[in-house]
């Protein structure tokens, strides 16, 4: 996936990364390969880390 499609962390300058915790909560699991109608890739975020580790188990998947 190209970096100039993915949306930037603005805490950070980067692109999101996996496991990435935002102030309410949610976890950043993945960006998608498709793009939303304002260019850059979808993303998937889980509601909270349960939830987040659940999904990665379900994608066999590992966090470092």
């Amino acid at each position: 996936m190209e970096d100039q499609y993915k949306r930037i962390n603005q805490e950070t300058g980067k692109p999101f990364e996996q496991g990435y915790q935002d102030a309410t909560g949610r976890v950043f699991l993945r960006y998608l390969s498709r793009h939303g109608n304002d260019g850059y890739y979808l993303e998937e975020w889980k509601k909270d880390v349960e939830t987040y580790k659940k999904k990665l188990k379900e994608l066999n998947a590992n966090h470092d």
